[in-house]
């Protein structure tokens, strides 16, 4: 078991450094086989590899590590009273964006777009995340389950708020900026109610954006 892990955790590593490498320098707009990929932001892309490449350093990496337990000790008390709204307020920045199209302040797309967009985002972010939490098995700081490494917590308010950002980013960057610090917030309560280490909410945030980069890119 222990084999395995590292060896996917060296893979994951790979992926990901690999990803910010080859994708920073591109512009957004390929052709390929006579299909124009321009819709495939490598900004975000970039965004999500650097994430998912730190959360895979803070968990298997020895020094990292160590800042991270260290981080978890400074931030967890016995005297900590468990809070539970992070269970509930990661799921605002995903309702948000059908919530506001329902009321009249369109983003980019219908209502009926938006399903797709987000249930398409769910649904392959989803089968990641939990093949990462079989797979690799880290233990959570509380000791409870194997299953800490990626958040998904995390991964599901991240996504929410990365896909706030493309509907209505540039017409109302406050929308942006807010589900975003919603979604900052429920990775920080992960840690601070011990049921996630740093590495866990850095992967599961690199995963919900990269999630919704690919979704938008295959779907929009």
């Amino acid at each position: 078991m222990t084999l395995r892990r590292n060896i996917i955790s060296k893979l994951l590593l790979m992926l990901c450094i690999g990803l910010i490498f080859n994708l920073s320098p591109c512009h957004a707009q390929w052709d390929t086989a006579g299909l124009r990929l321009h819709h495939f932001k490598v900004g975000p892309a970039a965004t999500s590899a650097a994430l998912m490449a730190t959360g895979t350093l803070f968990t298997y990496n020895p020094t990292a590590n160590n800042f991270a337990v260290n981080l978890r000790d400074k931030v967890v008390s016995g005297n900590n009273p468990h809070l539970h709204f992070d269970d509930y307020v990661q799921f605002i920045p995903v309702s948000a964006p059908l919530v506001l199209n329902l009321c009249g302040v369109k983003g980019k797309h219908t209502f009926g777009q938006l399903m797709m967009l987000e249930g398409g985002s769910y649904l392959l972010g989803g089968g990641w995340l939990n093949a990462f939490k079989y797979w690799l098995a880290v233990e959570r700081p509380d000791g409870s389950r194997l299953n800490s490494f990626p958040s998904g917590h995390t991964f599901t308010a991240f996504t929410g708020a990365e896909i706030l950002r493309r509907e209505y980013g540039e017409e109302y960057p406050w929308i942006a900026v807010a589900g975003y610090a919603v979604a900052v917030t429920v990775a920080a309560m992960r840690i601070y109610n011990n049921r996630h280490w740093l590495g866990d909410v850095c992967a599961g945030a690199g995963l919900g954006i990269l999630s919704v980069t690919l979704t938008y890119w295959a779907l929009d």
